[in-house]
C-alpha cells in the first residue's frame, strides 16, 4: 500500500452511486463555500444576493459589515472549502452522513436567521441544504450494492 492508504471496507466507502453522491454534494459545496473564502468575491456575492433580494421585493441594500463580521464570512468559506475537499478526496459514507446532518443543522440556522429578519432570498439556501441532506440520507443509509470483481 502507498503512503496514507489503508484497508477500508466497501461498507465504509460505499458503492459507485454513494461515492458519486458524496462527491457531487462536495463539489457543489466547494463552489458555494469557495465564494465566501475569497474576500473580494465574497463581498461581490453578498451585494448580488441583496440585489436579487431587492428585485424580489425585499431589502436591496447590504448592511456595512465590520472587520470581525467579514472575518467570520471568510472563515466560514475556508472551513467549507476544506470540508468539501475532504469529501472529494475521501468520499466515505460516514462523511456523507455527517454532511447530511450538518446540512440540516445549517439549514435550520439559516431559516432562523430569515425568521429574525435576514433577507428572504436565503430561503433558497435553506432549500438547497435540506435537499442535499435528503439526497445523501436517502442514498447513504442503504447498504452498498456490491460490485462484481472482474478477472
Amino acid at each position: 500500500m502507498a503512503w496514507g492508504e489503508r484497508a477500508v471496507s466497501t461498507g465504509a466507502i460505499g458503492d459507485v452511486q454513494q461515492v458519486a453522491v458524496v462527491r457531487g454534494c462536495a463539489a457543489f459545496d466547494l463552489v458555494v463555500t469557495g465564494v465566501f473564502a475569497l474576500p473580494p468575491v465574497a463581498r461581490l456575492f453578498l451585494r448580488v444576493v441583496f440585489a436579487v433580494n431587492g428585485a424580489l421585493g425585499g431589502t436591496a441594500a447590504a448592511p456595512e459589515f465590520m472587520a470581525l463580521q467579514w472575518l467570520f464570512v471568510y472563515l466560514t468559506g475556508a472551513l467549507g472549502v476544506v470540508w468539501a475537499l475532504a469529501r472529494l478526496l475521501w468520499p466515505l459514507r460516514g462523511l456523507g452522513i455527517a454532511d447530511a446532518v450538518a446540512r440540516t443543522w445549517v439549514g435550520c440556522i439559516i431559516a432562523l436567521a430569515v425568521f429574525e429578519g435576514a433577507p428572504g432570498i436565503l430561503v433558497l439556501f435553506v432549500l438547497t441544504e435540506f435537499a442535499g441532506a435528503a439526497l445523501q440520507l436517502a442514498v447513504l443509509t442503504r447498504a452498498p450494492v456490491p460490485t462484481v470483481a472482474r478477472a
